[in-house]
């Protein structure tokens, strides 16, 4: 979806999962103050969430209610994650999902899948132009569309996961990855803004894998499906990735803002001033602790 107006001044927000206290901090460092669902700045600046509202933390329905509120009021730019997007999956397909969560799924379906602003652009995960273009037409809250994605071979299935989960390989099993918590992992994803022919799995994986392998890579049919995200384009900002405290959130014209709040404590932002080149000095954080 694109917009056309001024978007020069944006705070974006990365995964808050549940995480509501940490979102109330998070908004306070960036100098927004809230009286109940009211949000209000001195600078008029905006937000903008980049996905993954609910689960893992214990306050998904009031993040939700905070960030549909900003939503309807215009205080803010919302993008689906792939656990806002599974939720309603698995209510098309006839399947349960939790009581507390029905009633947001009108709002939810109104929401874009990527967003391409004046100055920037936000997905959840990838900004994977050929997928893009298949679901620049689409829209949520079409029955037919999400029926779709269900079907193996369907390219709106394909497409859908690429930027709401990412681009990924299959790790050879000899390999015997783990992730940073110890989970042994099937799957590696790609830094698909890169040209990774050639490249080894350490330097392809995004979310860090152990133990590190530099002397084998993936084939270059596995990574030809990559489209390199180059420094002329437009900064595109993304979740989904749970990066560790230390690991670098902003790779060329891509900016992470998924810092694991869940295990880590911490929640991720970025104030965007109409820069074509992120900064890394425009990056907030904000832990649990400092509540």
């Amino acid at each position: 979806m694109k917009y056309k107006g001024s978007t020069q001044k944006i705070d974006l927000i990365g995964d808050i999962h549940g995480h509501y206290l940490e979102l109330r901090l998070l908004l306070e460092k960036l100098g927004y103050s809230l009286q109940g669902l009211n949000l209000a700045h001195p600078d008029n600046r905006k937000l903008a969430f980049v996905g993954d509202f609910i689960n893992r933390g214990p306050q998904s329905i009031e993040v939700l209610k905070l960030v549909r509120s900003l939503h309807q009021s215009g205080d803010a730019f919302v993008v689906l994650g792939n656990h806002e997007f599974n939720l309603i999956r698995n209510l098309v397909a006839g399947n349960s999902i939790p009581d507390e969560f029905v009633p947001f799924i009108p709002w939810l379906r109104t929401l874009p899948l990527f967003l391409e602003l004046e100055t920037l652009r936000i997905v959840h995960a990838a900004w994977h132009f050929s997928s893009i273009n298949i679901l620049e037409q689409v829209l949520v809250a079409d029955d037919l569309f999400i029926i779709e994605t269900f079907k193996k071979e369907s390219m709106y299935k394909r497409a859908s996961q690429s930027i709401l989960s990412g681009i990924k390989i299959i790790i050879p099993k000899d390999l015997k990855l783990v992730d940073r918590f110890a989970i042994p992992r099937t799957k590696g994803r790609l830094r698909w803004w890169l040209d990774l022919r050639g490249k080894s799995y350490s330097e392809c994986f995004f979310s860090p894998t152990f133990p590190e392998i530099s002397d084998r890579g993936p084939t270059e049919t596995e990574v030809s499906m990559l489209e390199p995200y180059i420094r002329r384009e437009k900064p595109v900002f993304i979740g989904h990735y749970c990066l560790p405290p230390n690991m670098a959130k902003i790779c060329g014209q891509v900016v992470c803002l998924d810092g694991c709040v869940t295990c880590d404590k911490r929640l991720w932002g970025y104030r965007h001033e109409g820069e074509h080149t992120p900064d890394t000095s425009n990056l907030i954080q904000v832990k649990l602790e400092e509540i």
